[in-house]
């Protein structure tokens, strides 16, 4: 059975032994996503044949640099991928796009273990640098170029930059293997042992922050209540004066006769306690309106007093609603049914209220560069007579990152319509109504680049990028579009060549 007490990071005894046993599983494999979960782990899914199962599947290889549970590991089930990419994974997925894992290796003798990935793009090697704080996971070029980090730089190898030579980490004289703490775990049972290990410990962390969390929300909304019944509370105790001024008024009444125009107050018997009342008047106003004050004041407070009444109750209700909650989170110690408890829509909207995640943001687009997307990826750029530029792909698979990933959602997406071509997109800037002459620019190029380029007079159809998606499974380059507009464009050489001999350097 797997020890759930908190341990650093896999040893070197252990990483060694993990990557010899990893070898012949995910060695051949093609990879066919980069799921990076968290700041701290990336999650290849792998995808080959298994002779045992005498079928294809998928096998999910994670990679961790965080401090506690730094581990290279396979996961039993599929990871759940952000919204969106984090940069790190996005950069892979341009560089490495169905590529083989073709290698796993120790390196430099110590806690590092590299991947070795072909693709079309060349080779890559991955490294996971299992540092205590310092881990991360890094891509290098077989000339050993560093080309990106999954973790800042700043925090973990400040001596390193981007684009420089990668170099090792200084290892500590007399650092040895470390400890396996499954040394007596069998070959056929390490990997799972180790998996279910690691799965206990992100189990039990999973568990304390939402536990935390849910009661930190349960906390604050009893507080909120407290605060709300002591308000309600003390407007009763305020409101209870609506029945002094019926009494004021019923007084008053008995005396009409005696008020003069100017009085400030007057003298009535209550003859059911024997004393003297005296009642305060607005001398502006006659003894009549006077009456008339003290009766609305009293129905005024009247109501107040019964929808206050209400309001007590209320509380009170959700008070002890929110105290039997308190009962069942305590009792709860397995994280399936804590999760279940947080899903409860009334603990989803004290999370929201109280205690909200900090969601992840997009990336920002940005002006792609041959250090950021590789070569068949890169879309052909022109620059306007206006200063707007407009891409152009150049494959069906950087077709479908252009206009999925590299485009913002107010870019024009330009099409000939019934006919297949390069995408085209005019950067607008976020602008709505980009002008005339950029528009027939980008059109005069979807045209040159579609198979009615030698034809004079061509329906061009524009539509914002956010209305162009793609469709589960489709081919490469294949997108849908809806709505936009149509352009009868007449073809203008002129316009053309300016356009084309726009084209930026790279």
């Amino acid at each position: 059975p797997a020890s759930y007490s908190v341990r650093s990071m896999l040893s070197l005894a252990e990483l060694r032994r993990s990557v010899r046993l990893l070898e012949p599983l995910v060695v051949g494999r093609r990879v066919q996503r980069f799921v990076q979960t968290d700041d701290d782990t990336l999650v290849l899914e792998l995808y080959g044949w298994d002779d045992e199962a005498g079928e294809g599947n998928k096998t999910w290889l994670v990679l961790s640099t965080d401090r506690e549970l730094g581990r290279m590991a396979l996961n039993a089930e599929a990871p759940t991928a952000p919204p969106w990419p984090p940069e790190f994974a996005a950069f892979l997925k341009a560089r490495m796009h169905r590529a083989r894992l073709t290698g796993i290796r120790i390196v430099n003798d110590d806690r590092m273990a590299a991947l070795l990935i072909e693709g079309k793009e060349g080779a890559f090697e991955l490294l996971l640098c299992l540092m205590g704080p310092r881990s991360n996971a890094y891509l290098t070029d077989l000339d050993g170029k560093l080309l990106g980090a999954m973790r800042a730089l700043s925090s973990t190898r400040s001596e390193l930059s981007i684009g420089d030579a990668w170099v090792n980490p200084s290892k500590p004289e007399g650092t040895g293997e470390g400890e396996d703490r499954w040394a007596e775990v069998s070959d056929a049972d390490y990997l799972s042992t180790v998996g279910e290990h690691y799965a206990g410990l992100e189990a039990k962390r999973e568990f304390d922050q939402l536990h935390h969390r849910l009661s930190q929300a349960l906390k604050k909304e009893l507080d909120f209540a407290k605060r709300r019944t002591d308000k309600i509370e003390k407007d009763l105790e305020d409101a209870k004066d609506a029945r002094e001024k019926k009494r004021h008024g019923e007084l008053l009444k008995q005396v009409m006769n005696t008020v003069d125009s100017g009085d400030t107050h007057v003298m009535a018997r209550d003859y059911e306690t024997g004393e003297e009342v005296k009642i305060e008047l607005d001398p502006k106003l006659t003894a009549a309106e006077n009456l008339e004050k003290y009766f609305k004041r009293y129905h005024k407070g009247l109501v107040g007093t019964n929808m206050l009444g209400q309001q007590l109750e209320i509380t009170k209700s959700h008070s002890q609603d929110l105290t039997d909650l308190q009962t069942e989170l305590q009792t709860i110690n397995e994280i399936g049914s804590l999760r279940a408890f947080a899903a409860k829509p009334i603990m989803v909207e004290l999370c929201d209220k109280h205690c909200p995640k900090e969601q992840p943001k997009r990336p920002p687009k940005k002006t792609p560069t041959k250090k950021d997307v590789p070569g068949r990826m890169m879309p052909r750029r022109y620059k306007t007579s206006d200063g707007l530029e407009v891409w152009v792909g150049k494959s069906d698979a950087g077709n479908d990152y252009l206009t999925t990933k590299l485009a913002g959602g107010n870019d024009w997406f330009f099409h000939v319509e019934g006919y297949p071509g390069s995408h085209t997109v005019l950067r607008t800037g976020g602008r709505k109504d980009p002008p005339q002459e950029s528009v027939l620019e980008a059109a005069e190029l979807c045209v040159h680049f579609s198979k009615m380029k030698d034809a004079s007079r061509v329906d061009v159809h524009v539509v914002p990028i956010k209305n162009v998606h793609k469709p589960k499974g489709a081919k490469p380059g294949l997108v849908h579009v809806s709505q936009g507009k149509s352009i009868g464009l007449r073809r203008d050489p002129k316009r053309l060549d300016k356009i084309m001999n726009a084209r930026i350097k790279e």
